[in-house]
């Protein structure tokens, strides 16, 4: 079983470790994620590492009102929905989502290979999460998810 956090050493600092050593998570029929930010220790930012296999998408289309995202591609290439617009990013590209941009995004694998690519994004408390194509809010704080008419 894994630990949920890396070890700390004898004056109580998390230590560093391989992000080899990290199992992928999965959603079902979603990416696979670790979370490094999560098992290194960090409460104020999640770092993570995403695989989408070809045909998958990131996540559900949405937007954040209190948190920042950002994602950087390290291999392959995705399609990026960001509002009424779309993107093919390739390795070495970047993009912010800024907090209270009212655009929702998501990645696209639209080739035949994984794309691998890296996410940074805060992990704040009161965070409100808005989905336009499915009506639906996430309120971290209550881990309600409601659907908005």
């Amino acid at each position: 079983m894994l630990k949920k956090t890396t070890q700390k050493n004898s004056e109580g600092n998390f230590e560093p470790f391989n992000i080899h050593d990290l199992p992928w998570e999965q959603w079902p029929g979603s990416d696979r994620f670790k979370r490094l930010g999560r098992y290194g220790g960090a409460t104020h930012v999640g770092t993570g590492i995403d695989e989408l296999g070809p045909g998958q998408y990131s996540n559900e289309f949405h937007y954040h009102l209190m948190e920042e995202e950002h994602i950087f591609i390290l291999k392959g290439s995705a399609t990026l929905y960001l509002g009424n617009s779309s993107y093919v990013l390739k390795e070495g590209d970047y993009c912010c989502f800024p907090a209270g941009q009212r655009a929702g995004h998501h990645l696209y694998n639209h080739t035949d290979a994984d794309c691998t690519f890296l996410t940074i994004g805060e992990s704040k408390q009161d965070e409100v999460c808005y989905f336009p194509k499915s009506g639906k809010v996430r309120i971290r704080s209550t881990g309600d998810v409601l659907r908005m008419s």
